[in-house]
């Protein structure tokens, strides 16, 4: 397994977002995560950069980070 690994808070501390919002993202939202235990995730490094990438392209236009400053 060449994957990094991270649990659900290393991932809200890098995302800077609460661990719930994670959770949230790995309920309705489709990043991947597999069980550890009976309460524990696991989330590879190339799902969080997948899952990041496809929101990027789903972002809606005419935002204000679209607004030239």
């Amino acid at each position: 397994m060449d994957d990094e690994m991270y649990t659900i808070q290393e991932v809200a501390d890098m995302m800077k977002v609460s661990g719930r919002t994670v959770y949230n993202w790995i309920d309705r939202d489709g990043l991947l995560a597999f069980p550890i235990g009976k309460r524990g995730y696991r989330i590879a490094k190339s799902d969080l950069l997948a899952f990041i990438n496809a929101r990027k392209l789903q972002r809606p236009k005419n935002t204000k980070l679209d607004t030239p400053l």
